[in-house]
């Protein structure tokens, strides 16, 4: 399937988020595709979770996505209170910086942008010291 460049970001960025608590049936095209008709279209809202059925990984990428909101929410509260800084969120303490594109998507979304150049001095700090 060929995903635009937006697509493919968006694409990694909810893959990072899939719990991994579940099993998933393995990635194919035919779920992608399904998943960005229900994200950007509205479509398939009647098979997101089907009782019995395997999780499928049309499944894994909608928790994929609802995780990431999850997440998003969790480190501004983390942020706000001061016990989640960025260089942990960011993967410093880890010495494995997150994918760019959770950064991306991370600038955008948290703080509604607002936070979006500390992010990235932030992580490019993590990528030099790595």
């Amino acid at each position: 399937m060929k995903l635009t460049r937006s697509q493919q970001e968006e694409l990694e960025v909810w893959e990072y988020f899939i719990p991994d608590n579940c099993e998933w049936l393995a990635k194919n095209d035919e779920d992608i595709k399904k998943f960005f008709e229900w994200s950007e279209r509205g479509k398939h809202r009647d098979e997101y979770f089907k009782n019995g059925q395997p999780n499928s990984y049309f499944q894994a990428l909608i928790q994929g996505k609802t995780w990431a909101g999850r997440n998003w929410q969790m480190y501004e509260e983390g942020v706000l209170e001061g016990t989640m800084p960025y260089y942990d969120i960011l993967g410093g303490l880890d010495k494995t910086p997150i994918p760019r594109s959770v950064v991306n998507q991370m600038k955008r979304e948290m703080f509604k942008g607002k936070d979006a150049e500390i992010i990235e001095n932030t992580y490019q700090m993590i990528l030099n010291n790595k």
